[in-house]
């Protein structure tokens, strides 16, 4: 059984990028760079969730997470020297990170579709298979083309990739987000918290 802290906040505008300098300008150069190359919007929800994870790391370890025992492997996934383990996802509206000690995670996270009557339902619970489907993805290190091959249960509480079983729990976000946690292992307490881009935990 597993213990899961997930982080949320909206993402933060163009007034916040003064704030967002100084985390990029810790970043190493080849992230640097890549993220220097982004449109702002981008750039942002992209350092505001490195920010979610270090302070997400600072609370599950009780202690501050320095900006140097993240890595970047090329081709891998981001990850942190001694962890957490962590996924980070981004809306146009809203950003999240999972983390937890005891497994790997994956997290999806979307904008929920406007509409009523059937035809929001339908939407809402094919976006509710995406974001499934996505986390599935990113817990396992899988890409896009993957997708298809991904088996969710009736309920989707269980997901089936390559003969491997994940478990899957829906988010308690605001209603206009909809987002799904995998992990390898069962979860047994789940912490859903919205807070504030923690740009001071970075710098």
């Amino acid at each position: 059984m597993s213990d899961v802290l997930v982080l949320h906040a909206a993402l933060p505008g163009d007034g916040d990028a003064g704030l967002a300098a100084s985390l990029l300008a810790q970043m190493p150069y080849g992230r640097r760079l890549e993220l220097e190359r982004r449109d702002t919007a981008a750039r942002l929800a992209s350092l505001a969730g490195v920010a979610l994870v270090l302070a997400g790391a600072g609370r599950l370890r009780g202690r501050p997470v320095d900006l140097a025992m993240l890595r970047f492997p090329l081709g891998g996934k981001p990850m942190l020297a001694g962890g957490p383990w962590f996924s980070i996802s981004h809306s146009v509206s809203r950003v999240a990170v999972a983390l937890s000690d005891c497994s790997e995670v994956g997290l999806d996270l979307e904008d929920a579709l406007a509409g009523t009557g059937a035809a929001g339902l339908e939407a809402m619970d094919s976006l509710g298979r995406w974001t499934a489907t996505e986390a599935v993805l990113k817990v396992v290190g899988a890409g896009i083309r993957s997708a298809g091959d991904v088996r969710l249960s009736a309920d989707r509480s269980i997901a089936q990739l390559d003969g491997e079983v994940l478990y899957l729990r829906p988010l308690a976000l605001p209603e206009d987000c909809v987002g799904c946690l995998a992990t390898r292992v069962a979860v047994s307490r789940l912490r859903i918290e919205q807070v504030s881009i923690p740009w001071s935990c970075a710098s």
